[in-house]
């Protein structure tokens, strides 16, 4: 049985520099190469002299950049709530918060939907509503991206050891794609552990939050996984109640709609640079 060759993110970082016949797309984290590469295999078709690797996240990114002139490597980092302060060509920020905010896209799922629904793509676009989803998302996290930017930005900088996780949270209702309001106060109070904070939490993000868009885009992503794959599983069926096998649970979920995210308009827009890097590099 064959094994598959790895190389952890410094091991990669060196080789852009010795490998320099080779193009390389370099992002964050490990978990982030399939989805990469799946959308570059279709939006760069008939291009196959790069390699997608990851640095091991995104001071890994900025280190090298900031030290290093390689010309035969771009770097694609998550939005987050800022940029990481080094502008250089040589980085492409997505728009949104991270790679999983593409997944909350009518297109993305539509197009995953046409499989499950044997239909075609305009059919499940029209049957498929993903309104309820934006507007309880948006009125749910209100509070809570208030709590999670003015900890990411300052508070989490003023505390001594430990700090809690927030990122995995999970905050859906039971049994219910909606998100959980006594939970998300748990997450504030967990963040930020006396009212006294959030009231400066809020403070600072209505002097401070300038990104435009919704808590769609600006919410960390991740946090909506299990709240979408329960939103698409209730519409899936009710659209079509033979098919309550689709969409059971978050991994596959979120492996189906990133095999079709290069679907997404606006994936394509963010990774339009990446893609005329690629092409530039395989010309002759």
């Amino acid at each position: 049985m064959g094994s598959i060759r790895t190389y952890n993110g410094a091991e990669n970082l060196r080789r852009i520099r010795m490998q320099k016949s080779t193009t390389f797309v370099v992002v964050e984290g490990s978990d982030d190469i399939p989805i990469y590469e799946s959308c570059l295999s279709h939006m760069a078709e008939g291009c196959e002299k790069y390699d997608v690797v990851f640095a091991g996240g995104k001071t890994a990114i900025k280190e090298y950049v900031a030290s290093n002139r390689t010309a035969n490597a771009i770097f694609i980092i998550d939005r987050d709530f800022h940029d990481i302060g080094l502008h250089d060509e040589r980085i492409i920020s997505l728009d949104r918060y991270s790679i999983e905010n593409y997944l909350i896209c009518s297109q993305v799922i539509s197009h995953s939907l046409k499989f499950a629904l044997n239909c075609k793509f305009q059919d499940a676009f029209v049957a498929f509503d993903i309104e309820e989803y934006v507007a309880s998302i948006c009125k749910s996290t209100e509070r809570l991206i208030k709590a999670i930017y003015y900890y990411q930005k300052v508070y989490s900088k003023e505390i001594e050891g430990e700090r809690p996780a927030w990122s995995d949270t999970f905050l859906c209702q039971n049994n219910s794609w909606e998100l959980c309001s006594t939970k998300i106060d748990g997450l504030i109070t967990a963040l930020l552990p006396s009212p006294a904070l959030f009231a400066k939490a809020e403070a600072y993000y209505n002097e401070n939050f300038s990104l435009p868009g919704t808590a769609i885009e600006n919410f960390p992503g991740k946090m909506l996984k299990h709240s979408l794959q329960r939103y698409i599983k209730q519409q899936v069926v009710g659209i079509r109640p033979g098919a309550r096998g689709k969409y059971h649970d978050v991994e596959t979920t979120t492996e189906q709609l990133s095999a079709v995210i290069h679907k997404s308009d606006h994936m394509n827009r963010v990774l339009a640079p990446v893609v005329a890097f690629i092409r530039h590099r395989e010309t002759p």
